[in-house]
C-alpha cells in the first residue's frame, strides 16, 4: 500500500528497566520536591534504558511539568545506587518551544530522537512530535531530488539523521558506536523509523505519495534562511549546555572529547557515509 509505515517494531527498551521505573521515580522524588506537580512526566533515555549500560554509565532523565519555575530549564544531579543520574527539569512549554522554534538549539528535543521511555506512555507520540518539528524542516532541505520526490521510511529517517549531523557533526560518534553492534543498531533504527515517521505523519510534515510508494514532504513550517537558522541553533545549543554545566566555557570541548572517545574519526566518517547511502536509496539495517 502506498505510504504504508513499517510493521511491528522489535522491542528496544529493556523490560527490566521499565519494571524498575516506579521505584526509581520514588527514589528521585526528594531531589525534585520543589518542582510543580501539575502535569509531571518522567522521561528516561540513553544507554541504560536500552539495557546497554556499562561500568561508569550514568542515567539521563527529563522531568517535565505544567508549571513555571523562577529559573530557566536546568540540570540537577542525583544517584540511583552507584549510578549517577542527570535530571533536566523543564516545562512542557519549554520542550514545545525547543521543537517548533528551536529555542534551545535542540538541546532537549534531539535527546528524544533516539529511543526513550516515559512513565506516561500515552504521551510518547507527543514527545516524538516535538523532535519531528525540530528536524523535519531541516531534513527536507537536505533531501535529494525535487520537492515532490517520493521517499521511503528509511530515507526519511536518514534525512533526519543528516540534518542532526549538519548541525552537530560530532554526534556521528554515537551512531558509529551503534554500528559496531549490528543487532542493536537494527532494533534502534527500526524503533526510530517507526516513532519518527508516526510523528511526521501526525503533524502533517509528510503525506502519502499518491500512486507511488512512499511519502512526500509537505513543506510545513519552511526554513527561510537556512544559514542563519543553523547558526542560531548551534549558538543556543552551546550556550545552554555551558549554562547547565556550571557556566563552564570548556563545555563544548568536554562534549567533543566524549564523542571522540566513542569512535575514531574514520568510524564517524563511515557513519556519515552509511546515512548518505540510505538517503540515496541503499538498504537500511
Amino acid at each position: 500500500m502506498a505510504g504504508m509505515l513499517t510493521g511491528p517494531v522489535e522491542e528496544v527498551i529493556s523490560q527490566d528497566f521499565v519494571d524498575r521505573i516506579p521505584d526509581l521515580i520514588a527514589l528521585l522524588e526528594p531531589v525534585v520536591a520543589d518542582i510543580p506537580r501539575e502535569g509531571r512526566q518522567w522521561v528516561f533515555y540513553g544507554s541504560l534504558p536500552l539495557g546497554q549500560g556499562r561500568e561508569g554509565s550514568d542515567l539521563d532523565a527529563f522531568l517535565l511539568h505544567d508549571g513555571s519555575l523562577s529559573s530557566a530549564p536546568h540540570r540537577r544531579s542525583a544517584s540511583w545506587g552507584a549510578t549517577p543520574v542527570t535530571i533536566y527539569a523543564l516545562s512542557h512549554g519549554d520542550l514545545a518551544d525547543d521543537g517548533l522554534r528551536r529555542q534551545f538549539g535542540g538541546y532537549f528535543t534531539l535527546k528524544l530522537f533516539g529511543p526513550f521511555v516515559t512513565d506516561r506512555p500515552e504521551r510518547e507520540l507527543l514527545l516524538s512530535q516535538h523532535t519531528a518539528r525540530f528536524l523535519a524542516p531541516l531534513a527536507e532541505l537536505l533531501a535529494l531530488g525535487q520537492p515532490d520526490t517520493a521517499w521511503n521510511a528509511d530515507q526519511l529517517l536518514a534525512h533526519a539523521h543528516l540534518a542532526f549531523l549538519d548541525l552537530y557533526p560530532d554526534a556521528a560518534g554515537y551512531l558509529a558506536r551503534l554500528l559496531r553492534n549490528p543487532p542493536l543498531m537494527t532494533r534502534v533504527w527500526g524503533h526510530q523509523r517507526h516513532t519518527y515517521l508516526e510523528a511526521l505523519r501526525a503533524d502533517g510534515y509528510i503525506a502519502p505519495a499518491g500512486t507511488h510508494q512512499g511519502w512526500v514532504y509537505t513543506g510545513l513550517t519552511p526554513v527561510d534562511d537556512v544559514d542563519r537558522e543553523r547558526a542560531r541553533c548551534t549558538a543556543r545549543f552551546w550556550a545552554f549546555g555551558a549554562v547547565c554545566h556550571e557556566a563552564d566555557p570548556g563545555f563544548p570541548d568536554v562534549y567533543f572529547g566524549k564523542t571522540d572517545a566513542h569512535a575514531t574519526p574514520h568510524e564517524q566518517h563511515s557513519a556519515l557515509e552509511f546515512l548518505h547511502g540510505i538517503a540515496e536509496g541503499g538498504g537500511a539495517p
